[in-house]
Formats: C-alpha cells, structure tokens, sequence
C-alpha cells in the first residue's frame, strides 16, 4: 500500500505583534520568512510562513498575528512544543546562542536517544531544538547562523494528552505511522504522561 502520509507538512498557530513575531522567528532562530500573505477568513489578518531556504515541506511553520492576544498558555489537549532538528555538533553553539540573546531555554536533556534543549517564544509557544545527526536536510547560511549549526526542518511536535490511546490509533492505523517508543513522564501536577515516538 502507499504511504499517504509521510510525516509532518507544517504547523500554524498564533501569535500578538507581528513585528516582534518576524524579528523572533527569523533572527534567533534563523528561519527564512518565506511569504507574508493574509489570512482568507480574516484579510485584516496577515498570515506569515517561515522555513528553509527553499520552504520546503516539513519546514513550514506558520502564524497568524493578532495584536493584543494574551500570552499563550500550555495545557492538556494542546500541541505545546514544536521542535526542530539540528545537527548534534550545534548543541554547544544553540545554548550560546539563545544565552546572548537573553532567552531562557531548559536543558540540555535526553529524550529516547536524543538530546533536545526547550524555550519559549514571546508569545509563550513551546519550541525544542533536538540535536541529531540523522537529518541530512540541508541547512540555511542566512548570514545570520552558519550553515552547520543551522535548524533543518521539524523534527517532532508534542501532544498533551492524557489519554492518548485514541490518538495512538489514528496516527498508527490511519495515517500509517509506526509507534517506536513510549515512556512515562510525571508532570507538575503529578499526573502521568505518556510520551511517544513515531515515524
């Protein structure tokens, strides 16, 4: 049978100043602004598209910014962090990175056999930088970050369920992904997650 679904295509989410959206996403994390366009059910609404140099599928991640909004807030239900690859040589040059820049970032941790470092946007949205030499995207020498340090493209994102089974049915027997992992996670209100891992 054919795989229909190969992995991800790209994330949208919001954000509050478009200004501070563009300077975040495209500075700090070296992302191209790819194309700045209107949200069609909003036209007062831009609709701003990052990614590779190419803006290649598996990239893309997308915003619409609307003035005011609050802080985003993490919680069950909710996609919280989007992570990017990024090649393991770059963990030392990323924590530098978001360091001089006064972003907070956690880590460096290990997730399976993968080390990931975690921050947030200014609009509370979750970002993950995992460091793993098996993406061989190539990355983008914006002038900004040099290419061998460069962000590759998404990597994962994480669910906040606590009953993911459901979830684990529709990714693994309709959209034809494998489960390769699981492992409990005790949160901050004590409750138990599971994390997975699929392909």
């Amino acid at each position: 049978m054919e795989t229909l679904i190969n992995g991800l295509h790209h994330v949208t989410t919001l954000a509050g100043d478009t200004q501070r959206n563009v300077d975040y996403y495209t500075d700090i994390l070296g992302l191209r602004l790819v194309k700045k366009t209107v949200n069609f059910d909003a036209p007062d609404v831009y609709h701003l598209y990052y990614g590779n140099e190419t803006g290649s599928p598996g990239t893309i991640l997308t915003f619409f910014p609307y003035g005011g909004i609050p802080r985003g807030r993490k919680g069950v239900g909710q996609l919280t962090y989007t992570a990017f690859s990024a090649p393991t040589a770059s963990l030392r040059y990323w924590m530098d990175r978001l360091h001089e820049r006064n972003i907070p970032y956690a880590g460096p941790y290990k997730r399976f056999s993968e080390t990931y470092v975690r921050f947030e946007d200014f609009d509370g949205m979750g970002i993950e930088l995992v460091f793993t030499d098996d993406d061989q995207r190539p990355g983008w020498d914006n002038g900004r970050i040099p290419a061998e340090f460069a962000v590759r493209g998404f990597h994962t994102v994480t669910l906040n369920e606590l009953n993911p089974d459901k979830t684990v049915k529709l990714l693994t027997d309709i959209m034809q992904h494998t489960l390769v992992g699981r492992r409990k996670v005790v949160s901050a209100s004590k409750r138990g997650t599971v994390v997975l891992e699929t392909t």
